[in-house]
C-alpha cells in the first residue's frame, strides 16, 4: 500500500486541494488528508470522495460516433484512429469552405492544472491550425471581474487577500458567499471558524440561511435576491453622513467616488438612497442597515467577503463597486484584517511555469487588429498553403451569448458557424437558455467533445471523445486562492480507451502536419520538468514526494503598497487611482431598483417567486454521474410559508417556468430559505421533452440577455411562477 499525493484539479474554487491517493496493486482504496497542508488548507467532500468517480463504470472508454438524431444518445463506438482521422478530415473541410471563423470553441476548465488545463489546451490548438472563435469571459465572476478591471485596471489581481488575515478581523460579512459550499479558496472556512471561535462578528447577507451561516452560527440579514446593490447605497448613503468621513482621504486614493456619491445622495435622479428607500426594494429593516453601517466603522478591521452570486444579477457590476466603495469610505481598505472589497483570490501565487494558449512559435512579432493576430504558422484554406504571412483568427464573442452567436452570427460580426468544439465544458447544460443551447447544436454540421461521461452536450454531439481524469495524469496544482502548489505523478494508468486532452490534441496537431507547434517538441512530463525548473521551488525533488510546496506567513490584504504610499506605488490605472465611473448612475437604474418592490401575482392558480441557483456541496457544478438515467427530477426549496399558500406538499411535482421555459420540480419545504424565494441546485443534467425540462435543470429558466454593461450572467433572482399541477401525483 502506498499513499501518493493527489489533488483533484476541478473547477470548484479549491481547484488544487492536499489530498493523498491510497494505492494498492494498481486500485486506488481511499483518499486521506496530505498532513503536510498544516491546520487550515482543508479538502471538501468531494476530493474525498473522487476516487469513486474515478472507479465509476459509466466512465466512457472508447470514442463514440453519433448514429440518431442529436440528442437521442445513439452512437456506435470506433476506434481512436478512426475518431481522429474524422475529425481532422471535418474541420478541414468545414474550415476550407468558411474559413477558421466557421469554428466555435466552447472548451472550459473541467480539468485544471498547469499542463492539463482543458481551456488552455483546446485553444492552444486551435491557435496551433490557425484560430477559430473562442468565447470570452466566463459564467462565474463575469460582472465583477468587468468592474473590477475599470476600478483597478492592471492592479485587479493585487486586491484579494491572504485568507490568513482573517486572524485580525474584528467583522466579518459574508456578502452573498457560501464559503463552505461554494468554496472561495481551500483555507478560508477553517480560518473563519477560527474567528467565531474568538469572538468576531460574523455577517451573512444572503436571501437563504445558507450552510456556510449555520456553521458560523452568524447573524443572518436576509435579503430580497438582486437588491444587493440597492442596500449597498444605502450603506454608503449612511456612510456619507457620518461624522468620521474624510473626503480628502477618498480623493488622495480615487477618482470618480463623487459621482456614486452624487447618485447616493440623490442629487443625479432626485431619489436618495436611504435605508428607508432601500428597505422597501431589498427587504432589509432600515433599522438593520443602520446599524450595518455603523460596524464598519466601529468594529475594525471590517472584513467584506463578497460572493458570485450578488454579480449575477442585473446591474451586477455594481456590487463590487460598491463593497470597495464602502471600504474605502469607512479607511477598512488597507488595514490588516480588512479587505478591500474585491475577491479574495486576487493575488499573485507561488511562481510556476504553465501552457500557454499561444506555442512560443506564434508569440514572435504578434500582432492583433481587427480580430487577427499576425503569426508564423499555416492554416488550410480552400486547400492552398497560407506560409509565413498566415493570419491567426481571434475573433470572440461573450460567453454569455455563445448559443446566440451560432444562431445569428451577423449579430457578431461573425460568418456561418459550422462546428462547436469542446472540451471540459458542458455548455448546453450551463449555459444560459437551454433551449437555446439546443437548437445551436442542431444547427451545426459538426460537434466534438472531450469527456468523461455522456453529458446532456456530448449526447448532442457527432464525436465523443473519452479523457483520462486526474489519477491518469501527471500535473501541478495551482489552487484558486493560497500561496502554495501541488504535485501529482500518474497515480495509475489510464483507463484503458482513454487519453489526456494533452494526448488528443498533440495527435490532432500531429494530423495537421503541425504536431510540433503544438508540443514544440515535449511529451507531457517534459513538460512538468520545464514548468519546475521555471518555479520559484528550490528542491523540486522534494516538492515532488511531498506533493506540497508552501509559503506561510503572507499577510496581504490588497493594494497594500497604494494604500501606504499612492503617490510613489500608484495602481494600474490611467489615473494612478481607484477609478469610480459608471454610465448607469442615472434615472433608470433607479427606476429598474424602484420596480422591484414586492408585488404579487394576482392569479389564484400560481405563484410569483425569485429562483436561486446555488452551488451545493455534493458537486462540481454539472459534474456528477450517472444522471443520464435518472428517474426523480429536481428538488425546489420552498419556505414553509409559501409551500402552505401554493397548497403543495413535500414531494409533490410542481411546475416552474417563465417567459425563458418550463421545468418540473419536486416541492421541498425549507425553513432556511426566507418567504418569496426558491432555489434549485445548478448542474442538474438537462432532459427536455417537448422544451419541457423533466429533470429540473434551473438553466431552462435563465436568459442569455445579461448585463447592460458586461453581457454578464444573470443567474441569482430569476422572475419565476410556480404552480401545482392539475392531478398530480405526491412523491412522483
Amino acid at each position: 500500500m502506498a499513499l501518493l499525493p493527489f489533488f483533484c484539479g476541478k473547477d470548484c474554487g479549491g481547484d488544487a486541494c492536499p489530498l493523498l491517493a491510497e494505492v494498492e496493486d494498481g486500485h486506488i482504496r481511499g483518499m486521506h488528508l496530505n498532513p503536510l497542508a498544516g491546520r487550515y488548507i482543508k479538502p471538501c467532500g468531494k476530493g474525498f470522495r473522487a476516487h469513486k468517480n474515478h472507479a465509476s463504470p459509466r466512465r466512457l472508454k472508447t470514442p463514440l460516433l453519433r448514429t440518431g438524431r442529436r440528442g437521442s444518445g445513439q452512437f456506435r463506438e470506433i476506434g481512436w484512429d478512426e475518431a481522429l482521422s474524422y475529425i481532422v478530415q471535418r474541420l478541414i473541410d468545414i474550415r476550407a469552405k468558411d474559413g477558421p471563423g466557421s469554428v466555435l470553441c466552447i472548451a472550459s476548465s473541467g480539468s485544471t492544472g498547469a499542463l492539463h488545463n482543458s481551456e488552455t489546451l483546446a485553444r492552444r490548438f486551435f491557435n496551433s491550425i490557425g484560430g477559430c472563435v473562442n468565447v470570452k469571459g466566463n459564467y462565474s465572476c463575469n460582472a465583477a471581474t468587468y468592474a473590477l478591471s475599470r476600478l483597478l485596471g492592471a492592479s485587479r489581481m493585487n486586491s484579494g487577500f491572504d485568507a490568513e488575515t482573517i486572524r485580525y478581523s474584528n467583522l466579518i460579512v459574508l456578502w452573498g458567499s457560501n464559503p463552505f459550499e461554494a468554496r472561495l479558496g481551500a483555507e478560508l472556512p477553517a480560518y473563519l471558524i477560527e474567528a467565531k471561535k474568538r469572538g468576531a462578528r460574523i455577517i451573512a447577507i444572503d436571501p437563504r440561511r445558507s450552510i456556510s451561516a449555520r456553521i458560523l452560527n452568524a447573524e443572518w440579514i436576509g435579503i430580497i435576491p438582486g437588491t444587493d446593490a440597492v442596500l449597498g447605497y444605502a450603506l454608503l448613503f449612511e456612510m456619507l453622513q457620518d461624522a468620521r468621513f474624510d473626503a480628502e482621504f477618498i480623493s488622495k486614493y480615487s477618482i470618480g467616488f463623487e459621482s456614486l456619491a452624487d447618485y447616493v445622495l440623490g442629487k443625479i435622479d432626485g431619489i436618495q438612497k436611504t435605508p428607508l428607500w432601500a428597505s422597501s426594494i431589498c427587504g432589509v429593516d432600515a433599522n438593520v442597515i443602520i446599524r450595518l453601517a455603523s460596524f464598519f466603522w466601529d468594529e475594525k478591521p471590517a472584513m467584506i467577503i463578497p460572493g458570485y452570486s450578488i454579480q449575477r444579477v442585473a446591474y451586477g457590476e455594481e456590487a463590487f463597486r460598491l463593497t470597495m466603495a464602502i471600504q474605502l469610505a469607512t479607511r477598512n481598505s488597507g488595514l490588516l484584517g480588512a479587505s478591500t472589497g474585491s475577491i479574495n483570490n486576487c493575488l499573485p501565487g507561488i511562481k510556476v511555469g504553465t501552457l500557454k494558449e499561444l506555442p512560443s512559435s506564434l508569440t514572435k512579432g504578434a500582432f492583433i487588429k481587427e480580430g487577427f493576430t499576425k503569426e508564423a504558422h499555416l492554416w488550410e484554406d480552400n486547400h492552398k498553403s497560407q506560409g509565413i504571412e498566415a493570419e491567426l483568427f481571434t475573433k470572440t464573442v461573450p460567453i454569455l451569448r455563445w448559443a446566440d452567436a451560432v444562431l445569428s452570427p451577423s449579430s457578431y460580426g461573425l460568418g456561418s458557424i459550422k462546428a462547436l468544439y469542446s472540451a471540459g465544458g458542458n455548455f448546453l447544460n450551463q449555459g444560459a437558455n437551454v433551449t437555446k443551447n439546443i437548437k445551436a447544436f442542431e444547427s451545426v454540421e459538426f460537434a466534438v467533445c472531450h469527456e468523461l461521461f455522456l453529458t446532456p452536450s456530448a449526447r448532442y454531439c457527432d464525436i465523443v471523445l473519452p479523457v483520462s481524469d486526474g489519477f491518469e495524469k501527471e500535473d501541478i496544482g495551482i489552487p484558486w486562492a493560497g500561496n502554495y502548489v501541488l504535485y501529482k505523478p500518474e497515480i495509475c494508468r489510464a483507463l484503458a480507451g482513454t487519453h489526456s486532452d494533452y494526448w488528443i490534441f498533440s495527435q490532432l496537431s500531429e494530423r495537421f502536419g503541425l504536431g510540433s507547434v503544438f508540443t514544440e517538441g515535449r511529451t507531457e512530463s517534459q513538460w512538468i520538468e520545464q514548468f519546475l525548473a521555471e518555479s520559484e521551488i528550490a528542491d523540486i525533488e522534494a516538492f515532488r514526494i511531498e506533493g506540497i510546496f508552501l509559503k506561510k506567513g503572507l499577510l496581504r490584504g490588497g493594494l497594500d503598497d497604494f494604500i501606504a504610499d499612492p503617490v510613489h506605488c500608484p495602481i494600474g490605472t490611467n489615473s494612478g487611482k481607484i477609478e469610480f465611473a459608471s454610465p448607469l448612475w442615472n434615472q433608470n437604474m433607479t427606476l429598474h431598483w424602484q420596480g422591484l418592490m414586492k408585488k404579487g401575482s394576482t392569479e389564484e392558480s400560481f405563484r410569483e417567486f425569485r429562483l436561486l441557483t446555488p452551488k451545493v456541496s455534493n458537486f462540481i457544478h454539472s459534474q456528477r454521474i450517472g444522471q443520464e438515467d435518472r428517474s426523480e427530477c429536481a428538488q425546489i426549496h420552498i419556505n414553509p410559508k409559501d409551500m402552505s399558500a401554493i397548497g403543495a406538499q413535500d414531494g409533490e411535482i410542481l411546475k416552474v417556468w417563465n417567459k425563458n421555459g418550463t421545468l418540473m420540480a419536486s416541492a421541498l419545504a425549507d425553513d432556511w430559505v426566507q418567504p418569496g424565494t426558491v432555489w434549485i441546485e445548478e448542474g442538474i443534467w438537462t432532459m427536455p421533452i417537448d422544451e419541457v425540462d423533466l429533470c429540473g435543470n434551473p438553466n431552462m429558466l435563465t436568459s442569455d440577455e445579461g448585463t447592460l454593461e458586461s453581457i454578464s450572467n444573470i443567474m441569482h433572482g430569476i422572475p419565476i411562477c410556480i404552480g401545482r399541477i392539475p392531478e398530480a401525483t405526491i412523491g412522483h
